[in-house]
């Protein structure tokens, strides 16, 4: 009976040894390096998958190395997604192209690249490193992914159609300079719509055009692309002026203000009732004195401002400068003229741009 209970408690100890024997070599080795493991445990219908190992290089640390492996594990799982990805983009770049010019298409492709860095969202990664080896294995549920950027698209969409309702509005109060920076907020939007409508294509291949809000999503970038096309007209500003210089009538203020607005997205229109902006300035000189051979003048300004369409009256103020030349009061005036329409010009922009 003894004996007997010796070789129980023999075999008992076995196995104990062997199974410290197996989890010591589970902890050392992870089981998804095994290929069947991987298979077994993340089937393709379910979960995308990468796997990636290679050795560590001279001089590479040990943690850049992981890292290294691991974006390239994360990189292996996305490589059919992008094709998906490109695939919508070459759609919204032939919705735009169609009945439109080539520099819209050009213009507009820009902003429809795909990053090879492409980062999913639900993605995990693990590694491990065994002598100078270094391996990587990136995972994730195909359902969870889809049903994260489903939501997200809805969302993006909704903000999409914020911006858009935005610029409109600004567009009607003749805001043109504020209504394409608004419309402009949507572009890097639509750069995560593109990206989620590729993702859930790639992952579930039967879902419908509507599911993706294809046609949707394609007919509000065209309207933001129609609205950048048609906004490139310039600022149109009315410019009345009326500048006497010593009963002389000049034009000296409206010329200085023309190259400097031009030159900040601004045009001129004759018509009152085109015009984004009508300015009205009244200006007249006055003598000052003479002073060590020279001749000092005045110039008065009288400056109204009005949005259309209302015909809001959204400044007004009074200006002087003086000016000093040697030859004669009128020069001096004159050379008052020419400076002043750069104080006015900048108190305007102010107003216009903002």
């Amino acid at each position: 009976m003894k004996t007997l209970k010796r070789k129980t408690n023999f075999f008992l100890l076995i196995i104990f040894l062997f199974s410290i024997f197996y989890t010591v070599k589970a902890q050392e080795y992870p089981a998804w390096l095994s290929d069947s493991w991987r298979t077994a445990q993340y089937p393709s219908n379910i979960y995308l998958t990468g796997y990636v190992q290679d050795e560590k290089n001279n001089n590479e640390s040990t943690a850049d190395a992981v890292g290294r492996v691991t974006a390239m594990a994360r990189g292996n799982l996305t490589e059919s997604i992008i094709s998906s990805i490109k695939s919508v983009n070459d759609s919204y770049s032939q919705s735009i192209s169609d009945g439109k010019s080539e520099t819209i298409k050009e213009t507009f492709q820009s902003e429809i690249q795909v990053s090879t860095d492409l980062e999913i969202n639900g993605v995990n990664v693990e590694s491990y490193v065994k002598d100078n080896t270094v391996y990587g294995f990136a995972y994730a549920n195909k359902y969870e992914i889809v049903g994260y950027y489903k939501s997200m698209l809805n969302m993006k969409v909704q903000q999409i159609e914020g911006h858009i309702n935005t610029a409109n509005e600004l567009e009607e109060k003749r805001e043109k300079i504020k209504a394409k920076e608004e419309f402009n907020k949507t572009l890097p939007v639509f750069e995560e719509v593109k990206k989620a409508q590729g993702i859930i294509s790639a992952l579930d291949k039967n879902i419908s055009q509507d599911d993706l809000k294809m046609q949707k999503t394609m007919q509000l970038y065209n309207e933001v692309v129609q609205a950048n096309t048609r906004l490139e007209q310039a600022v149109l500003v009315y410019i009345s002026t009326h500048e006497d210089l010593f009963g002389e009538n000049i034009s000296a203020i409206e010329s200085g203000l023309k190259a400097i607005l031009s030159k900040n997205e601004c045009s001129f229109t004759t018509d009152e009732d085109n015009a984004d902006w009508k300015l009205y300035v009244n200006a007249s000189s006055r003598e000052f004195n003479y002073s060590k051979n020279i001749y000092f003048s005045y110039v008065d300004a009288e400056v109204q401002l009005f949005k259309a369409p209302s015909d809001k009256h959204v400044y007004q103020d009074t200006f002087e400068q003086k000016g000093a030349h040697s030859k004669s009061y009128h020069a001096a005036a004159r050379k008052a003229y020419n400076e002043i329409s750069t104080i006015i010009s900048n108190k305007i922009l102010n107003w216009i741009n903002h």
